[in-house]
């Protein structure tokens, strides 16, 4: 599997190249990166030859699989010209500014049956296997609540790993709910199956590190059968420590599962019994992207998480926004 990387400047560069080197056969033979000297810096490390532009790269090396990256708000550019080549690919969250930028995306992509994979990286938690094992066993019940906590460290971090544009709420599209908290709203849309969900309020903070984009939002949600959630993201961990503060939590008449990033915690009723697993935590959960990626293309399975899985959180995440009593841009 030959595999080209698109923009790898971005902070996730490392981790998905970490990640695809793992699966067997993979090979990375172009990396490209707008800024001079970035691409050819990575490929020192990964293989394969540098480029500034990723449409000579694509070109040149004609790649069984992509990955791609970039500033926010050159990803609906970068996405439609890989979709146009109709190279299979992973793309980087959120894949622009808003939803609307996603939306045409999704209809391309589907009308081109293509394969674009979106790591959304807690699907691969050990809260959604638990809660499928206890669903086929008939012993979840009426699912009543769902919690996610993601909170890095302070808004610095993504200075020194040199992409200080994330701090643009232009470029970026918003801060820690745009940029992490995806990772929230898609587990309470997996949790809630497919149903409307409505954001019933909404608050944003700037107050510790007055960075331009909001880095702290809390989020009420509420499904079309009432099931709740509250969804948090932040960067006001007081750490540069890699996990944060991390937790998801889903409950429902006969079970509690919670994910504390490194264990997970299952309670059922049914039986009042309780216990404590070591499951994955959020480097491997990255590290399981890319083998199972590839593993679900060769197969014609599709991926775990699709455009339209993103196109669906970000919707949410506008929402979020437009409810929160401070508008992202308003600093």
């Amino acid at each position: 599997m030959r595999i080209a990387m698109i923009e790898v400047g971005h902070w996730h560069a490392g981790m998905h190249l970490r990640s695809f080197q793992l699966a067997e056969g993979a090979e990375i033979v172009g990396v490209s990166d707008q800024q001079p000297g970035v691409a050819a810096a990575f490929a020192a490390r990964s293989g394969g030859r540098a480029y500034e532009r990723y449409q000579e790269m694509l070109e040149a090396t004609q790649p069984d699989f992509v990955i791609a990256m970039g500033r926010h708000i050159d990803m609906p550019a970068i996405a439609r010209h890989v979709l146009e080549t109709g190279i299979p690919f992973a793309m980087e969250k959120p894949i622009g500014l808003s939803a609307a930028d996603v939306a045409p995306l999704v209809e391309l992509a589907e009308a081109r049956k293509a394969f674009v994979a979106v790591p959304l990286i807690n699907r691969y938690s050990g809260m959604w296997t638990m809660l499928d094992e206890l669903e086929a066993a008939g012993r979840v019940g009426a699912r009543s609540h769902f919690h996610f906590r993601v909170i890095n460290g302070p808004p610095e971090r993504y200075e020194l790993d040199g992409v200080g544009w994330m701090l643009d709420p232009a470029i970026a599209g918003g801060g820690c709910m745009r940029n992490v908290g995806i990772h929230a709203v898609d587990g309470f849309l997996r949790y809630t199956q497919g149903e409307a969900v409505d954001v019933l309020g909404a608050a944003i903070s700037y107050r510790a590190h007055g960075a331009a984009v909001e880095e702290f939002c809390a989020a009420l949600l509420r499904s079309e059968s009432g099931v709740i959630g509250t969804v948090e993201a932040g960067y006001t961990y007081a750490s540069m420590k890699p996990g944060g503060d991390f937790e998801g939590r889903l409950s429902a008449a006969n079970c509690t599962i919670i994910d504390r990033n490194e264990t997970l915690e299952a309670a059922t009723l049914d039986d009042e019994h309780a216990r404590t697993l070591p499951i994955p935590d959020q480097g491997a959960r990255y590290d399981q992207f890319g083998r199972d990626t590839l593993a679900r293309l060769r197969e014609g399975r599709p991926p775990i998480a699709t455009l339209r899985d993103c196109f669906r959180a970000m919707r949410m995440i506008d929402e979020i926004y437009d409810k929160a009593l401070v508008t992202p841009y308003d600093a």
